[in-house]
């Protein structure tokens, strides 16, 4: 009888310790270098989530990938990555938004009085 309250137990502590947070962004790291082509790019880190696409002054093409990642720095965050490619090279890489998701240690209606029910 105790097994049966015990293996549960045993099981959810197992899972829990396999989770691993990202901490910082896969972009960070020194394997993007201007010039970088952009098939090989999107071969390395999957197709964006969205894309935009231009001409410059100049007639060249003009696509601007753009990439959405989960971090975590003490709460989470969505953190979205553009990355500019003009004739298929990588010119510029930047963020263009972060976004802080909702923590449950903070409560939205901090320092209002409650409502009374009626």
């Amino acid at each position: 009888m105790k097994f049966k309250k015990l293996f549960p137990l045993l099981c959810l502590c197992f899972l829990s310790s396999c989770y691993t947070s990202q901490l910082a962004s896969k972009f960070s790291d020194t394997q993007i270098k201007l010039g970088m082509r952009q098939d090989e790019f999107v071969q390395k880190f999957g197709k964006p989530f969205n894309k935009e696409m231009s001409y410059t002054h100049d007639k060249r093409k003009k696509e601007t990938l753009f990439y959405k990642e989960d971090l975590y720095r003490g709460s989470w965050y969505i953190v979205t990555t553009a990355f500019t490619f003009v004739n298929s090279e990588l010119v510029s890489q930047e963020i263009v938004r972060e976004e802080r998701l909702f923590n449950h240690e903070e409560c939205p209606d901090k320092g209002h009085p409650r409502r009374e029910k009626r």
